[in-house]
């Protein structure tokens, strides 16, 4: 994928699928601003949890309390995400978790389960950090584009994109699981 295409992503925000080519610095970044999709899921297939709120809905101590968890932790980022369903959304690789209040103790049952888990993300040992001169600036990122993905947008499946060698496993694009999606909007049940 180019830096300029788009994702027909089926969940907002998104937690696996076909991705930029360059990821989003995830060394606990506080992004102030809402970051490219594209390049935030990138990151979830290198282990990192994302976390995002709806800008409308969190601010003061709720606010202080996501950035308290997520500033300066590895693997860890986080930003706003205008629309959400809930206030607030936590993304690993293939697994999503909805929230309304950022005091749930889910969000660190979340983080301390799929954070880095090597279970649960197609590149172990992949990096977070930022490369300079990639095309993702930690404090310009490529920004967020809140509108539809017009007809030109990559599907799911990965259709009419050539894959990344070093993403390729057995023949196809490293896509999340069917039997590893959560339920809508839900952690997996014990065992998926």
């Amino acid at each position: 994928m180019t830096g300029t295409q788009r994702v027909a992503y089926d969940h907002a925000p998104p937690f696996g699928g076909p991705h930029d080519g360059v990821w989003a610095t995830c060394t606990g970044v506080v992004y102030e601003d809402p970051i490219r999709s594209e390049n935030a899921v990138h990151s979830l297939e290198h282990g990192a949890v994302w976390v995002t709120y709806d800008p409308e809905q969190v601010s003061g101590d709720s606010l202080a309390t996501l950035e308290d968890k997520v500033d300066g932790v590895p693997y860890m980022m986080l930003s706003p995400y205008p629309g959400l369903e809930t206030p607030i959304s936590l993304q690993s690789w293939g697994r999503q978790l909805q929230l309304d209040d950022a005091q749930d103790e889910r969000i660190d049952q979340f983080v301390a389960a799929l954070r880095l888990n090597p279970n649960t993300y197609p590149e172990v040992g992949a990096s977070c950090s930022t490369i300079p001169g990639s095309g993702f600036d930690p404090d310009n990122p490529p920004p967020f584009d809140p509108s539809e993905p017009g007809p030109d947008a990559v599907p799911m499946d990965g259709g009419g994109i050539e894959p990344d060698p070093s993403e390729v496993r057995s023949g196809g694009m490293q896509l999340p699981a069917q039997g590893g999606l959560p339920a809508e909007g839900g952690v997996p049940a014990q065992g998926q």
